[in-house]
């Protein structure tokens, strides 16, 4: 069934079109929460995000995609809790060597300290570039789709995604002496 036609089920009361469409795109909302809020609320925030768009579905016009539509709600949901979280509670020191949990990265390095920089590079950038990364990456929006979640121009979105990569590639260069294509730096 088309994403659209869940949708408009989910719209009509169907809660069984509604878990398929949670099913769909809960790991996705998750890692996005993830990458903002971190592992000790990013459960609570896409849960959240979940049972506000349930709740507001029926004000969901179908102008733009389901999943834009619930990221942007996760966005907003995961901003606030952090913000909460700043207000609250002091901020503790990540301890050295200890191996960020931000995303999954199996398919994108094999050996496992590879995989351990990435997640430190990653997670060193800042929010408003690490947020369109994931997106794009992990939750494959185009630029048009983050612009719309994020509130911001296409272009935008794709400068801060490119220089997200570069802040990566950068980094990258400096520790092992070579681009992430494997050539030398000059």
């Amino acid at each position: 069934m088309t994403e659209e036609e869940l949708v408009r089920r989910a719209q009509k009361g169907d809660q069984k079109a509604f878990d398929a469409l949670v099913g769909r795109y809960w790991d996705k909302t998750y890692r996005l929460a993830l990458s903002i809020v971190g592992p000790s609320d990013a459960e609570d925030v896409a849960s959240s995000a979940f049972l506000q768009a349930w709740k507001s579905l029926s004000r969901f016009g179908l102008r733009s995609s389901f999943a834009t539509w619930l990221y942007r709600i996760t966005f907003n949901i995961a901003v606030r809790q952090k913000r909460k979280q700043a207000r609250e509670e002091p901020m503790e020191e990540v301890e050295e060597g200890t191996e960020p949990s931000l995303w999954d990265i199996e398919e994108m390095a094999s050996d496992r300290e590879i995989k351990r920089l990435l997640h430190r590079l990653v997670q060193q950038l800042p929010e408003e570039l690490r947020v369109p990364l994931v997106l794009r990456f992990w939750n494959d929006l185009s630029y048009e789709e983050i612009g719309q979640v994020l509130g911001v121009r296409e272009s935008t979105a794709r400068m801060r995604t490119a220089e997200a990569l570069q802040r990566i590639s950068d980094r990258w260069s400096q520790v092992f002496g070579e681009t992430f294509g494997g050539r030398q730096r000059e």
